[in-house]
């Protein structure tokens, strides 16, 4: 496999002559003494290692857009240098609205990823987060430029089912139960005081007003005293489940007088007499003992936590409802989801519009042209625009835009501290912004999250360099650059990046269509395998 650029995952195939001329060089690198080869980041073993191409304009075009300086950096123990990018000791600042044609804000996300990738060679990882063998063919499988299966939403959901297979071999502690390592990562109370603890005891989430566990009776009085309390001082809350994922059971009350934020909130209060205080306290019981079907297709991990209420102040709202979108639509802060690899911000997206806009490493706002992302295998999500509209509003807009420009240094420094300090792979960090009584709050932090919000050609890039960021940290794959672009379209099977008609194929939405349950996990529990989507069929009349 050393001697060949594909890992050979789905047998020989024919190559092209300028393929086979390029698996003769790598043939040839192969077969030098390995002190040629080895470099800064250590030796590599000749039989595992493959080579992935990536092409001289990644890094160039990205530079000449930002305008910023790129330092040279050894990627990997080849005798080859790159430049990695991402613009972090770039003089320009924050907040700046980019409109780039797609083809250019593509090599900008890639400079980014090339970050983390870089990272990744000395990254201190968790003994938890290291794949297993199940987990390596898929991390090969992604950047093998065989087939549609390099999506970021096909790869959390493999390693969710990996959670499930795994259980009952996971590590013990010395009393003998499943060692709870990473189980703090989906609870909404532990997460609270964890975050602060890895960042010196900086508070980073809104604060806890009161919290209750299931079959606690003391603390739910308790509980509901404060909330009485409060709703009778016209104070905002939000209350949703300790154990709960998907917003499923999360309850946005604004001060009384005013309209409920969300549907659950409005459907509780109108099924109940007696006033907001009555209705905020039903939609306490309903989250400390409400259970959605989507959570048991989400990681193991998620089903030990204990099951429990937790009550939040409510943050700012920043987008209305829809008023198009009839019962569905809802309003929401301005919440912005910040994707971190190895340690190292590559971007981020908004809850709301995912698709209008991506906001880059160095804290730009690419706004997206949806006729481009259409060409790319983009589909627009019906369930979010009828939630929230079809566009961002123009405020909410400026707000993110004026809220970057003031904090993306903090946000971006914070969250990759978070990451590092628990030592995993890659985190989700979702940011609330624009209150001014609060400043810049992180809402949650999500581990294993879905990516099916994210258009098909940011997918596909971030879980390339994912794959790629594990393989070549375990010296399974080497990451080399093409002197020029010819040399990366005669290499395309060994590309890194996706390259033509595997970079437009549309990929599915949601998470959880799976086949069958792995032994021993809840009936509606995922497994390794991803049903087809149904096609509908036009009766003939």
């Amino acid at each position: 496999q050393g001697s060949r650029l594909e890992p050979s995952l789905h047998g020989p195939r024919p190559r092209s002559p300028a393929a086979a001329a390029a698996a003769m060089e790598a043939a040839a690198m192969a077969a030098r003494p390995d002190d040629e080869l080895a470099g800064p980041l250590g030796r590599y073993g000749r039989r595992s290692r493959s080579c992935r191409v990536i092409g001289p304009a990644d890094l160039a075009t990205a530079e000449a857009l930002l305008g910023d300086p790129f330092s040279a950096a050894v990627l990997c123990a080849v005798p080859r240098r790159i430049g990695v990018g991402g613009g972090a000791s770039g003089s320009g600042s924050p907040g700046r609205l980019l409109h780039l044609p797609l083809e250019d804000a593509l090599a900008v996300l890639e400079a980014d990823l090339l970050e983390a990738l870089q990272a990744a060679q000395h990254y201190a990882l968790d003994a938890a987060c290291v794949p297993n063998e199940f987990l390596l063919e898929l991390l090969e499988a992604a950047v093998s430029n065989v087939g549609n299966r390099d999506g970021w939403d096909e790869m959390m959901c493999r390693r969710i089912a990996d959670t499930w297979r795994t259980r009952p071999t996971r590590r013990r502690n010395a009393a003998g139960s499943r060692d709870p390592t990473n189980i703090w990562l989906d609870d909404k109370l532990l997460q609270v005081g964890r975050a602060a603890e890895l960042c010196g005891g900086e508070e980073l989430h809104l604060p806890i007003f009161g919290h209750a566990a299931y079959g606690d009776a003391p603390a739910l009085a308790a509980l509901h005293a404060d909330v009485r309390a409060r709703v009778g001082r016209g104070e905002g809350l939000v209350v949703k489940p300790r154990h709960g994922a998907n917003s499923r059971y999360v309850f946005l009350w604004p001060p009384t007088g005013d309209r409920p934020a969300s549907a659950a909130a409005a459907e509780v209060e109108a099924a109940t007499e007696g006033g907001r205080e009555e209705a905020v306290l039903e939609s306490v019981k309903r989250a400390l003992e409400g259970w959605d079907v989507s959570w048991d297709r989400e990681c193991w991990q998620l089903s030990q936590v204990p099951r429990g209420v937790v009550v939040q102040p409510l943050y700012a709202i920043a987008v209305s409802a829809c008023e198009s979108g009839g019962p569905r639509s809802r309003a929401a802060p301005l919440e912005l989801k910040v994707q971190v690899l190895f340690g190292e911000v590559v971007g981020g997206t908004l809850n709301t519009h995912p698709a209008d806009l991506w906001v880059t490493r160095r804290g730009d706002v690419q706004v997206w042209n949806q006729e481009d992302l259409l060409a790319r295998g983009h589909t627009r999500c019906r369930k979010i625009d009828k939630c929230y509209g079809k566009h961002i509003p123009a405020a909410a807009l400026q707000t993110l835009v004026r809220v970057l420009q003031a904090h993306w240094p903090l946000i971006r420094g914070t969250s990759e501290r978070l990451t590092r300090g628990a030592q995993l792979d890659e985190l989700r960090v979702d940011w609330l912004l624009g209150d001014d009584r609060w400043g810049p709050r992180i809402g949650e932090l999500t581990y294993m999250g879905a990516g099916s919000r994210m258009s098909p050609p940011l997918s596909r890039r971030l879980s390339r360099a994912y794959a790629a960021a594990h393989l070549s940290r375990l010296g399974r794959l080497a990451v080399v650059q093409a002197d020029c672009a010819e040399e990366v379209l005669a290499a395309r099977g060994s590309s890194l990046w996706p390259v033509g008609v595997l970079d437009r194929a549309r990929q599915g939405h949601g998470r959880g269509q799976f086949a069958e349950a792995p032994p021993g996990a809840p009936s509606d529990a995922p497994t390794d395998r991803v049903a087809r989507p149904r096609r509908h069929r036009h009766k003939k009349k």
